[in-house]
Formats: structure tokens, C-alpha cells, sequence
């Protein structure tokens, strides 16, 4: 009995007594999951009508487009959005160093407008990532919730007495707020610990990446042919950019092109990313690199041949966002993530009924036997 009363302690105390920040990073990692939609809602510029499967993308229009729109800017990259109705963004830096995103109807290439750099997204993902602090200090303390998520799940279990037979029960409605409160949060305990597993397991895997200097670099970017004083040849245009693009598909047949990466060098390669036969890899694991100027194919990198190191550097955030599997995985997570961020609620509320029952001695002398009920 005084083993099973530590095990409540311990879960009562990380429930409790980090319930404001623990509750604030699962909300916003909840959040993030659909932060690019958000977006998307609240600025017209993000939006075109979808097309049929395997419209071609027209990446040298899009190109003409922000050359013309953002004269003075340095255009950095062109990625497709996460859905067909997403319009494609480009990244550019303005001659004040502020970067600045474009929109372009990815079928026609037209230009549709610009937002600033700061957004939903942006916002979501920096709170929920690293509390808005410098990265070495946020990213170690939000990681280190892992560990108390893990400790929570473990010792709730724990005194939980024969939790697999709680799969199925129903919370009892017609009972004090205490207890059908209890009943919720031992039932959405259950079914979320396969996530909670996956959510903490793989911040713990984003804490030693951090702390042990991430994963090793994959293939080194090749050398290109001839110097240029630019970072592109002179007169390069859109032509050019769909002429490479068209090179680097041919060169991969099973990429599915997602991301232009300009050059930011005069010795750097026109970078094409996007999902081909390797699975749960960012855009960036399947390469094809062309040179500007003579747009050839100079090297490329299939998401097959990473090391495992580096697979799971790129598994990581599919699973931890749920990016994944598209929409449907975004759903399933978001879902799962309310209900994460709702047992650190119940939790307070549990808490809170049994101090007012009994006053601040009760929450000590009662506490175990509603758990094992």
C-alpha cells in the first residue's frame, strides 16, 4: 500500500504541479498539427482551386512570377503546399534581410500576394518547439516533458488497478463531477498511450539530437562545373529552372517533386526535393541536385540509402506531427492531442474536487483507492 501511495504521489505531483506548462505544450503542439490549415483559412493568398492528380506543376512560371512581383528580392525557394488546394509559396529575402513569403497558383504559376515571415504556423511551431526562447535553453526544457510524460503514463497504470479491463468501461455520467471527471481521464488515459508513447519518445529523440549534435550530414552536395560571379548564371529565367526541373525528374523517375532550393552560393547546385520510394522521410532525403549553368544533373541522393542515424532523424517529425499520412494522420493526431491536453485538465479537476472534499489532508489520505477503482 505505501508503494502504491508513492506511485500516486509521483503521479499526482507532475499532474498537478506542471499542469500549466505541460498543458500549454500539448496544446500547441495540438495546434501546430493543423497550423499550415489555419494559415490558410485567414490569408486568401494561400488558396487555389485543386486539380486533377498529376497536373503539371509549373515550376519556371512560378519562378518569372516572383522576379517580377519582388524585383529587388532574392528568391530562395519554391515548395508545394501540403494539400492540392494549398497555393505554392516562395521563400525571398528582401534587400533589408527579412524574408517574406510568395504565393503563386502552382498550375499557372500567376502570383497571388505576399505575408510576412511571422504566421499561425510559425507562431505554433516556435511556442510549442522551444517556448519562444533561444533554442538551446527552449528546446531542452520542452524535451525534458518527455520523461514526465512517460513517469505520468507509468505510475498512472501503475496504480491503476487492472487497467486493461478499463478499455471499455463507461464514465458514470450520473455521478458527482468527481468521479465521472476520474472516469474520463482514466479512459482517455488508456486509449492515448500508444501516443503519448510516440509524442514523448520521439522529443526524447529530439533532446539527444540536440544535445549530442543531431544526426551526420548526408551526401555532400557535388561540386558545380563553371564559376559564376552569382549565385545564378546572368539572364537565368524560368525556362531555365523548368528545364532543370524536367532534367532532375528524369534523372529520378519515381520523385515526386515538392521543393526548389536556389542556389546561395556562385558554387552551389539547383537543389529538387521531394517523396519517392523511401517512407516517412522529409522532401529533403530524396535529392536530385542540377547546375545552373549547364543544367546538368550533377548528383543524386535517394532517402533508401541513408544511414539509420539519419533515418530517424527524418522519421521523427512525420510521427511527431503526424504529417505523414496527409490529412487523415493530421486528424487522428489532432484528435489524440485534444485529449492528451484534456487529462492534464481532468487531472486539475480530480485534484481539485478531492482537496475540496476533505481539505488539503485528504488529496494525502484518500487519493489511491478512486484510482484502483
Amino acid at each position: 500500500m505505501r508503494k502504491k501511495r508513492l506511485w500516486f504521489d509521483v503521479h499526482s505531483w507532475v499532474g498537478l504541479k506542471l499542469s500549466i506548462l505541460m498543458s500549454f505544450i500539448l496544446i500547441t503542439g495540438t495546434l501546430a498539427v493543423f497550423s499550415n490549415e489555419l494559415d490558410w483559412a485567414f490569408n486568401s493568398e494561400m488558396r487555389v482551386a485543386s486539380q486533377a492528380k498529376g497536373t503539371p506543376i509549373a515550376w519556371g512560371a512560378m519562378y518569372d512570377s516572383a522576379v517580377e512581383a519582388f524585383p529587388d528580392g532574392r528568391l530562395t525557394a519554391i515548395m508545394l503546399g501540403p494539400d492540392p488546394w494549398f497555393a505554392a509559396q516562395g521563400v525571398a529575402q528582401g534587400p533589408d534581410g527579412q524574408l517574406h513569403r510568395l504565393w503563386f497558383n502552382p498550375y499557372t504559376g500567376a502570383y497571388q500576394g505576399a505575408t510576412g515571415w511571422l504566421s499561425i504556423q510559425r507562431f505554433l511551431r516556435s511556442t510549442h518547439r522551444h517556448l519562444m526562447m533561444p533554442n538551446a535553453i527552449g528546446i531542452p526544457i520542452v524535451c525534458a516533458f518527455s520523461f514526465l510524460l512517460i513517469a505520468s503514463m507509468v505510475t498512472g497504470l501503475v496504480v491503476y488497478k487492472k487497467f486493461w479491463r478499463g478499455f471499455f468501461r463507461k464514465p458514470r455520467f450520473d455521478q458527482p463531477v468527481r468521479t465521472w471527471t476520474g472516469d474520463l481521464h482514466r479512459l482517455g488515459a488508456l486509449w492515448s498511450a500508444w501516443f503519448l508513447v510516440l509524442i514523448a519518445l520521439s522529443g526524447i529523440w529530439y533532446l539527444a539530437e540536440k544535445s549530442l549534435g543531431g544526426a551526420a550530414p548526408r551526401v555532400e552536395e557535388p561540386p558545380t562545373t563553371i564559376e559564376r560571379e552569382g549565385v545564378l548564371p546572368a539572364g537565368f529565367t524560368g525556362a531555365d529552372l523548368q528545364k532543370a526541373a524536367n532534367m532532375a525528374m528524369e534523372a529520378y523517375p519515381s520523385l515526386d517533386l515538392k521543393v526548389v532550393l536556389l542556389p546561395r552560393r556562385p558554387t552551389a547546385n539547383l537543389t529538387f526535393g521531394g517523396q519517392a520510394d523511401a517512407i516517412l522521410v522529409r522532401p529533403t532525403a530524396n535529392t536530385v541536385w542540377v547546375d545552373p549553368a549547364t543544367l546538368n544533373v550533377t548528383g543524386i541522393q535517394r532517402g533508401e540509402t541513408l544511414t539509420a542515424h539519419q533515418r530517424l532523424s527524418e522519421l521523427a517529425d512525420p510521427l511527431h506531427f503526424g504529417t505523414w499520412g496527409g490529412i487523415v494522420t493530421k486528424i487522428i493526431w489532432f484528435l489524440f492531442g485534444v485529449l492528451l491536453s484534456g487529462l492534464s485538465v481532468t487531472g486539475i479537476i480530480i485534484y481539485g474536487k478531492r482537496i475540496a472534499r476533505g481539505g488539503p489532508g485528504a488529496a494525502s489520505a484518500n487519493d489511491a483507492a478512486p484510482l484502483t477503482a
